[in-house]
């Protein structure tokens, strides 16, 4: 009887010491934090800003231990992309998990559905199918910023490289989620993305500068002063009388002086 006592004592110390191992493998994880981090964290665009649910299934509720959540965080199965550590920490990921474990997991899910347009290119339909549109929407803002901004051309190596390895916060899409082809059809897409966001800039009407000449005031010239006419004919009154008589008084001295010279003699 005693033997069995101590060979329950014992199992039950082992099945607690399990327990207790596999809580703190777990985490317990900080709700407060979670719910901070879920609103800053792109996981939102995807699942819902309350884990409800959206492109991809709700997550508020979550029956999964914080272990699973980050195995699949960092080493996703299915389509879900793959976030480094360096961009999610397991701690962080902990935090949302305790935040989601206080939620209500919804009734019901019905994922967000996207049209695409009839005649739409390849790429834009794998935008869709690769839940791209949960953070890019149409790619038109994705293709201006990245691209016409700054004055980059769209190729299928530049986009195949962001999928593998990606630039900022943005995860990792692999071979099996996106593959090289289907990356160079993507591409295509942003491409027309790119042309149709440059036809649509307003054009900035450019004014010609046209060079003014400096104009120098100049006082205008000063009239000749008139020159008086000379008369056309002298004058037969007065002057033309006097220099007559002067003449003949002239004549008559020169006479008188020869004659009393004469008598000298």
């Amino acid at each position: 009887m005693f033997k069995r006592i101590l060979v329950v004592m014992i199992v039950l110390l082992v099945l607690s010491a399990l327990f207790a191992m596999t809580v703190a493998a777990q985490g317990t994880g900080d709700p407060a934090n979670g719910k901070a981090q879920w609103a800053q964290r792109a996981c939102k665009n995807c699942h819902g800003d309350n884990g409800e649910g959206k492109y991809a299934a709700p997550l508020a509720g979550t029956t999964r231990t914080s272990a699973e959540w980050i195995t699949q965080v960092h080493t996703p199965r299915a389509n879900m992309p793959a976030f480094t550590t360096a961009q999610i920490s397991d701690t962080v990921i902990t935090d949302m998990w305790a935040y989601m474990k206080t939620l209500t997991k919804p009734a019901s899910f019905t994922p967000v559905s996207t049209t695409v347009p009839a005649g739409a290119l390849p790429g834009h339909q794998l935008t869709v199918d690769k839940r791209c549109v949960a953070c890019h929407g149409d790619f038109k803002a994705f293709a201006k910023a990245r691209f016409v901004d700054q004055n980059r051309e769209v190729t299928p190596e530049v986009v195949l490289k962001q999928l593998r390895t990606p630039a900022k916060n943005m995860p990792m899409f692999g071979a099996t989620q996106v593959t090289d082809a289907q990356a160079a059809l993507i591409a295509d897409f942003i491409k027309a993305q790119a042309v149709a966001v440059k036809a649509a800039a307003p054009v900035t009407p450019t004014t010609p500068v046209t060079a003014t000449k400096a104009t120098t005031t100049t006082a205008p010239a000063a009239a000749p002063a008139p020159v008086a006419a000379a008369p056309a004919t002298m004058p037969k009154t007065g002057g033309e009388l006097g220099l007559l008589a002067l003449s003949g008084l002239s004549l008559l001295g020169i006479s008188a002086g020869l004659a009393i010279r004469g008598r000298r003699r």
